[in-house]
């Protein structure tokens, strides 16, 4: 009976809506826990009163857009509404002469970037999972990728936000325009609040040109230690790379293998992306995007960086490789880039000065090694943002998880000295051993101020925050 009053409810608010089959509902749950019901609002006001229905009847929403990343965070603790967004999927506006645009949350990553590309200008954020991974989603993890070094996170890009409250109030915060912003920038707290605080429902972002030529320059290092000295010179260089990544021995191979088409990794003939197989070198990778004058300066002075570094090799990736490659990079971080019959993985992501990127290579690989268990890395180094994706042949068994658990709380001491670390993806299982989202630094009780303040009856993703919030 408690279900038919919700259909009945939600049938008076969305137009030809009908009750989900429990295939759908099962595949709409999140981390074991089915909801009663689904819809997908056509328009932000038919999400308000969605979210205001079930603010008074006492229902949990939980926000749902591309579902590439239902698993991060906690289970929620109630899930009574799946609202999906993707039907709010359109570029509302696009201003090139301001380099501004607004766009709905629904709208994936990919749609957007094509819209946007007609006119010649892109959004320098390249989060995992972009073909399905919708900008609402993005925003609301705080996701981001290589171009983070030069362009800055997803709370440096959005300039103004329409949200639907926990109460189902719409509000806008920011503005149109860059550099219009008084008082309190509350884009920030929405950004990355996993949908807690409210629902994104367009989102005003600020742009670039689409550069005219863009190069990866890849340097093969011997061990670690040179990698991390190289990358160190280039950041002390003239140069400014558009990005600065570090890949270890695993991660360098299927990014090699990305560059030449061949999904399992480099064959000793590739001469295009190298012929060193040892398991043992890494790969400082500089990207160089801007003119082409621009990048063929760029790419001549890190070469000779790479040189006199010690590189056992060096290569120029370009064409199509480049955007192989450059994919690659984006998707590795969210277990998307694997080898063959391994996976699905686990992936965590620490946040720490790039001096501390070295400890963390060293105690993943050999932590790794101990347990028999593939391990991927990458590193946006000049951020010091880590990826760490740990993987098997096949899917992790329950007797993995102690040794894995261990692991991972290893790299969470190491990194929360100076950072932070985050579970991303995880069976529910290993996520119960090892927690989410590690320490709060001291500031749980802003979080829980913040949720009382914006969602007093715990109408928004109940649960799934820091500490359950």
């Amino acid at each position: 009976m408690a279900d038919e009053a919700l259909h009945g409810r939600l049938g008076s608010l969305v137009e030809g809506y009908a009750p989900a089959s429990s295939q759908t509902l099962a595949v709409h749950a999140v981390d074991g826990v089915v909801p009663s019901a689904v819809v997908a609002p056509g328009s932000v006001e038919s999400l308000s009163a969605i979210v205001k229905m079930a603010s008074e009847q006492g229902y949990a929403v939980i926000p749902r857009g591309g579902g590439t990343r239902m698993d991060f965070g906690h289970p929620p603790c109630r899930a009574d509404i799946v609202v999906s967004l993707e039907r709010l999927n359109r570029i509302v506006a696009h201003e090139p002469a301001d380099q501004t645009a607004t766009a709905e949350a629904g709208i994936t990553m990919a749609a957007l970037q094509a819209g946007l590309g007609k006119r010649g200008q892109y959004l320098p954020l390249d989060p995992p999972h972009g073909d399905a991974g919708t900008l609402g989603g993005v925003l609301a993890t705080n996701a981001s990728g290589v171009l983070r070094t030069s362009f800055g996170t997803a709370r440096d890009l959005v300039i103004g936000a329409r949200v639907v409250q926990a109460d189902g109030t719409v509000v806008r915060s920011g503005g149109q325009v860059v550099k219009n912003v008084a008082g309190y920038d509350l884009n920030k707290m929405y950004i990355g609040s996993l949908g807690t605080l409210g629902i994104l429902a367009e989102v005003n972002l600020k742009l670039q040109p689409v550069p005219a030529a863009g190069r990866l320059l890849v340097g093969t290092m011997a061990g670690i230690g040179e990698a991390t000295e190289c990358a160190f010179r280039v950041m002390d260089s003239e140069i400014i790379p558009s990005f600065l990544e570090l890949a270890g021995p695993a991660t360098r191979a299927l990014l090699a293998g990305e560059a030449s088409g061949l999904r399992a990794g480099p064959r000793a003939d590739s001469g295009s992306v190298g012929e060193l197989r040892d398991e043992q070198y890494f790969a400082v990778v500089a990207g160089m995007m801007g003119t082409d004058e621009t990048v063929d300066w760029q790419t001549g002075e890190c070469e000779r960086i790479f040189r006199d570094s010690g590189a056992v090799e060096v290569i120029r990736v370009g064409g199509d490789g480049y955007g192989r490659m450059l994919e690659g990079m984006r998707v590795f971080p969210g277990g998307g880039l694997l080898p063959p019959g391994m996976g699905p993985a686990v992936t965590c992501r620490a946040g720490v000065t790039p001096d501390g990127v070295e400890t963390l290579f060293r105690l993943a690989e050999e932590g790794c090694r101990h347990r028999s268990i593939g391990c991927g890395l990458l590193s946006h180094f000049a951020s010091g943002h880590v990826a760490f994706v740990f993987y098997r042949d096949g899917t992790f068994r329950e007797s993995d998880f102690d040794g894995l658990a261990n692991l991972i709380e290893d790299l969470r001491n190491a990194s929360e000295e100076l950072g932070a670390f985050v579970v991303e993806h995880a069976p529910a299982a290993l996520k119960e051993r090892v927690g989410v989202w590690g320490s709060t630094r001291g500031n749980r009780h802003i979080m829980e101020m913040l949720k009382h303040r914006f969602d007093p009856k715990g109408t928004l993703n109940p649960g799934r925050f820091v500490d359950g919030i």
